[in-house]
């Protein structure tokens, strides 16, 4: 996966982030996210955190539905 880095910093998300929000939003867990990227599962649940302060969200709910409605650069 390669993105178009202008098009990441609208939240100041790295590539990496990038790449997990694409894979959440395909559906994969924590687990296999960290699976398919060879880190480990708290790696990627600090990922998450992340994405969720950059964001601007505060609750479950509200992060599903950030990541749900993300448009993600063109590869």
């Amino acid at each position: 996966m390669s993105y178009n880095l202008s098009l990441t910093t609208d939240f100041d998300f790295s590539l990496k982030e990038i790449q997990i929000i694409e894979l959440i939003q395909k559906g994969f867990t924590s687990k296999e996210i960290a699976d398919q990227l060879t880190l480990s599962e708290y790696t990627i649940k600090r990922h998450r955190q992340n994405i969720a302060v950059k964001a601007g969200t505060s609750g479950k709910r509200a992060f599903r539905k950030f990541i749900k409605n993300y448009p993600l650069p063109p590869q």
